[in-house]
């Protein structure tokens, strides 16, 4: 992915956000009858909720984390493990996917059946939520309030990233972690949603030599060089904090472990391109241009 020039930011802007409007409220939506809905994306779950849909949703895949509101509605497993009975048992009218996975065979035996499955592209880039939102409205009935709120509030969360990249200077080469404990690590190669955020965060991916995730040797770690290493939060702590991460070969000689440039951040939150990607990669700039802890 290339990088994004702060010209592109300020175009984005103006042309694809609307101005400001006042949420969405129940008595905006208490009159319209909604359909039945299963989201298996935690991107298009928080994408429906933002819009206002929240309460037509009637289960969720575990990646469905944010808001809080996702703990009370049924969890349905990954969309890579499907569980069609329990699917069908919830009736849905609609459900709502990526398009990455149009070749599911739980979701062609669900299709079948007779259930409307919905496959909405998404990309890892800043209007994300606003091009989701398009094919959403496709086959939803969205108040026009609810659509622009998420343009809105995209316009102010990219005009909060260009403020913090205003002074940055540099570009520091930045490694991501996934972790789950010390016998399951990977790095992000090129391609990944994880190098997207980076590069919007006015960094550089540390790794350039292969695309998707994959492990690395001790040596490929020092030879990497991060200046910071980013995680998620849960990955962190599964391996007790940052303290843990010198128990993976090759990370304690990098500069970033040395000068103690940490960042862990929520998952869905980082890598979720959903409404909240303008605000999450703002809060990455902010980390990945402070000075050194002392």
């Amino acid at each position: 992915m290339r990088n994004l020039p702060l010209l592109f930011l300020f175009s984005f802007l103006f042309v694809a956000c609307s101005p400001a409007a006042e949420p969405v409220t129940e008595a905006d939506t208490a009159t319209k009858t909604s359909p039945r809905i299963v989201s298996l994306s935690g991107t298009l779950t928080e994408l429906l909720f933002a819009l206002g849909q929240g309460d037509a949703l009637v289960g969720v895949d575990v990646t469905s984390t944010y808001p809080a509101a996702t703990a009370e509605l049924p969890k349905l497993g990954h969309v890579s493990k499907l569980n069609v009975e329990a699917l069908l048992g919830l009736q849905p009218d609609l459900i709502f996917v990526d398009a990455a996975v149009t070749n599911n065979p739980a979701l062609k035996t669900l299709a079948d059946a007779g259930v409307r499955v919905v496959y909405v592209p998404l990309r890892p880039t800043l209007d994300n939520a606003v091009q989701a939102t398009a094919t959403l409205a496709g086959h939803l009935d969205l108040p026009e309030a609810s659509i622009a709120t998420v343009k809105a509030n995209l316009q102010r969360d990219s005009l909060a990233l260009a403020a913090a990249l205003q002074g940055a200077n540099t570009r520091p080469r930045v490694l991501f972690l996934y972790a789950r404990g010390a016998g399951q690590v990977l790095v992000a190669g090129t391609g990944t949603e994880a190098e997207a955020i980076i590069q919007l965060a006015g960094g550089t991916n540390a790794i350039q030599s292969f695309a998707d995730f994959k492990p690395l040797t001790p040596e490929a770690f020092v030879e990497a060089a991060p200046d910071v290493i980013l995680m998620f939060s849960s990955g962190l702590a599964s391996l007790d904090g940052p303290a843990g991460l010198a128990n993976i070969p090759g990370i304690a000689q990098t500069p970033a472990f040395q000068r103690k440039r940490i960042v862990a951040m929520d998952g869905q939150y980082l890598l979720g391109f959903g409404p909240r990607a303008a605000q999450a990669a703002a809060e990455l700039a902010g980390q990945l241009h402070l000075p050194d802890p002392q």
